[in-house]
């Protein structure tokens, strides 16, 4: 999504504007297409602009839901995420009179000579940095079995290992206590 900051830029320091970023499903043909890349599946943000003496202050509030596997048992899910986030976004060039400005820092957003800033790539920076790393579909999901691969919360079941016989030895020494001796 796109939002012209003009207006806001044209307004006394302070000002401010809101913006209702709410699309379930994400349209792949939309404004919010970038979302998908990041396998995010709905969206429904708050977002506050601000005119600060630097540019906009971007400043919201997003509720997403990420498509991704249990890290158990890989089934798909759906996780819920929630990000706040808060980022400033430099003027380059003076809205009134079309000066430049003065230079921003190194590594900085900035508005573009077009006055319009593109929110997808800063909601999706931060409901990638919110989703959580291995998201699981019940909090006792028991996974795959390490040794068939079966899914354990459908089959439980025990696998006896057979023991090799050149550390068959060595299997002896789990009952040795010197202590006893």
């Amino acid at each position: 999504m796109k939002i012209s900051v003009a207006p806001l830029l044209k307004a006394p320091v302070g000002a401010q504007i809101e913006y209702d970023v709410v699309e379930s499903p994400v349209d792949p043909r939309g404004d919010n297409a970038g979302l998908l890349d990041a396998d995010i599946t709905s969206i429904d943000a708050e977002i506050l602009a601000t005119h600060t003496n630097p540019g906009a202050l971007i400043e919201g509030d997003a509720k997403a839901n990420v498509a991704e596997e249990c890290s158990r048992c890989l089934k798909p899910i759906e996780t819920p995420v929630r990000a706040q986030f808060a980022e400033q976004y430099y003027a380059t060039i003076d809205v009134m009179s079309g000066d430049p400005k003065a230079e921003p820092p190194r590594d900085a957003k900035i508005v573009g000579s077009d006055f319009r800033i593109d929110l997808t790539p800063l909601l999706r920076e931060e409901i990638i940095l919110a989703t959580p790393l291995a998201p699981l579909c019940t909090p006792d999901c028991r996974g795959l079995c390490e040794t068939c691969g079966r899914d354990l919360n459908l089959e439980p079941h025990v696998h006896h290992e057979a023991v090799d016989d050149r550390w068959a030895k060595l299997e002896a020494l789990k009952d040795f206590h010197p202590e006893r001796e």
